[in-house]
């Protein structure tokens, strides 16, 4: 996908259901694409529980 695409056609998701279950490879996936991300001033002030 092209990045312009993708910024065009983003979401934010405001309604959601907890109840429904999330696979422990998505959330892995989840988790690595935010550490890979870049932070302000390369700071990586993020922390995993």
């Amino acid at each position: 996908m092209e990045f312009y695409e993708l910024i065009k056609t983003r979401e934010s998701i405001r309604d959601y259901d907890p109840e429904k279950p999330v696979s422990k490879e998505l959330l892995m996936h989840i988790l690595e694409a935010g550490r890979l991300a870049p932070s302000a001033g390369n700071r990586q002030p993020w922390t995993f529980v």
